[in-house]
């Protein structure tokens, strides 16, 4: 038998408030939402800069561009105009070609002397000076006359002068085709040698020109210029040439 009252049910109890459980959740997602807002912020100002520092970069690049260029070619006006000075202090081949030519046929021609010496231009770096052996030589001998080393002297002279434009001077020898044999020589080749040899031993007492650039050879009777069958042109072929050998520029 129950109890009066006993069938009344047992009061439960209080359920969690909801509403207080929800607040914290409405504050984190207003937080990450104002985070977020501030993030796109950020990266809206961040990408409308990047424009502007790109064109400060190709600015400075363009401005580099610019002052390079300038220096390069103030540097090559500096160089083509240093060329051009240089060039411009530099005689041409020509006119000391010229030059060397000229000083040669002025002593000949002050010296009085065209009938026994003469000089030719062979192409454009060879000039020839020929000296008839009748002023260096007795008929048959090697022995420099000695009247003529006053000759020689202002030859060696005028080499000296244009020593930096002359590459080689060949000293030739030559005879006419008469036999020769004395106590000497046995033969042309013989006599046409120890002249060339002795006219360029008289040279290097003088010439600052450097034994380098000579040379000497005999020829004998084997190079005439003109017929042996005259004395006139045996007179002709009687001579001592000098080749001189210009340098190329």
């Amino acid at each position: 038998m129950m109890k009066p009252g006993g069938n009344r049910l047992k009061p439960s109890k209080a359920a969690p408030n909801e509403e207080g459980s929800s607040n914290w959740l409405t504050t984190y997602s207003d937080m990450m939402t104002d985070l977020l807002a501030l993030f796109v912020i950020l990266f809206s100002f961040a990408m409308m800069s990047r424009p502007v520092v790109k064109a400060k970069s190709a600015t400075q690049q363009v401005t580099s561009a610019v002052a390079a260029a300038g220096q390069s070619a103030a540097a090559s006006s500096g160089a083509v105009s240093g060329g051009q000075v240089a060039q411009s202090s530099q005689q041409p081949h020509s006119e000391k070609y010229n030059s060397l030519y000229k000083s040669i046929s002025a002593y000949i021609k002050q010296a009085d002397l065209s009938k026994q010496l003469s000089v030719i231009k062979e192409g454009d770096n060879l000039i020839l000076v020929r000296i008839s052996e009748s002023v260096l030589f007795d008929s048959g001998r090697a022995d420099i006359n000695p009247d003529a080393n006053q000759l020689l002297d202002r030859i060696s002279d005028i080499l000296t002068e244009h020593a930096d434009f002359i590459k080689m001077v060949r000293i030739e020898g030559h005879t006419d085709n008469r036999p020769i044999k004395n106590t000497q020589f046995d033969s042309n080749w013989e006599l046409s040698t120890s002249r060339a040899v002795n006219v360029l031993r008289r040279l290097l007492k003088t010439s600052k020109l450097g034994s380098a650039k000579f040379s000497a050879v005999g020829y004998g009777e084997f190079h005439p210029i003109a017929k042996n069958d005259t004395a006139a042109n045996m007179a002709k072929n009687r001579r001592v040439d000098f080749v001189i050998e210009t340098a190329d520029n």
